[in-house]
């Protein structure tokens, strides 16, 4: 009997994880979803789905290798959060956990003589900081981040080239009140504290956290996707809108000065540029492939995600 067909997840339990597996499991019953987690006996569901899960450890080269059984496609969401203080240390763990995982998949896979089909969180951090608009094919910038971003993609390649295929999502900023910059900016904006950072005019391209989930499910379904696709909403905004907008669906008031760089630097040190970047990034691939975003515009994103 052949194997089910099985989705294998890394990073599942995060917030986009936890968004895409009803999605996957309402689109086929009857495909079974797999994940890998450094705390197999812990998870035995995810937002109500039912998952089986297993261990790997991808800085100690440890894989399950009963993970690979029946894998047509790996989507892979793990990655150390970009949004702190950029030691030696943290900077070989932001690198190392989004391109080793994908390494130690492919090996795995190579061994067993399977070729699953590839989708991969990404960032638009690949692209130079600047106000003009970004396509996929865009020069990538300078510095660490692009860096990443760039390897990040590599091993995405490279595992896709199997004969499954690839797809990387080059993500913006996530809406979710669940998590990620949001979770932590509402209790600010709440009490009427919110403000813009720098100048404000810098550009912040964004995405509601059910599109995205959304795109990678389509991704699954979707045999001609291929390649980098920007995760991003239609409509860039500058970061003086977007804490315009978010004060403006809390009823808060929005009256503080901007937040002098100086501060963020003083927190963050040198990941600050990262938070500060300009990305006007543009939609229009993912659009002429046929996908619809339901959250197009700014202000009902936010109120949507603040209501979930």
């Amino acid at each position: 009997m052949a194997p089910t067909p099985t989705i294998l997840i890394t990073g599942a339990t995060g917030l986009v994880g936890n968004a895409l597996v009803p999605l996957l499991a309402e689109a086929a019953p009857s495909r079974r979803i797999s994940v890998l987690t450094r705390k197999p006996e812990r998870i035995q569901k995810i937002a109500g789905v039912p998952v089986r899960a297993f261990g790997w450890s991808p800085s100690d080269g440890q894989l399950d290798k009963r993970a690979l059984e029946g894998v047509t496609h790996v989507i892979h969401l793990a990655g150390e959060p970009v949004a702190q203080r950029w030691t030696a240390a943290n900077k070989q763990r932001i690198r190392d956990s989004r391109t080793g995982g994908l390494q130690l998949l492919r090996a795995a896979c190579m061994a067993q003589d399977i070729a699953p089909k590839v989708i991969s969180a990404s960032a638009v951090g690949i692209y130079a900081p600047g106000p003009d608009l970004r396509t996929e094919d865009a020069d990538r910038g300078p510095g660490f981040l692009a860096d990443v971003v760039a390897d990040w993609e590599t091993a995405t390649t490279e595992f896709g080239a199997l004969g499954g295929g690839h797809v990387s999502f080059r993500i913006g900023l996530v809406l979710s009140a669940r998590g990620g910059v949001l979770q932590k900016l509402l209790p600010i904006y709440r009490l009427g504290l919110g403000a813009p950072l720098a100048s404000g005019r810098q550009f912040q391209s964004w995405i509601h956290v059910s599109d995205l989930a959304r795109l990678f499910a389509t991704a699954v379904e979707r045999e001609d996707w291929t390649g980098p696709f920007n995760a991003v909403a239609p409509t860039a905004i500058s970061q003086r809108t977007f804490s315009e907008t978010l004060a403006k669906v809390l009823h808060r008031p929005h009256l503080l000065p901007p937040v002098p760089s100086i501060a963020l630097k003083l927190v963050y040190g040198d990941a600050a540029a990262a938070l500060l970047a300009s990305h006007n990034v543009s939609a229009e691939r993912i659009k002429s492939a046929g996908f619809d975003f339901e959250f197009e515009h700014l202000e009902a994103a936010l109120m949507d995600a603040i209501q979930h």
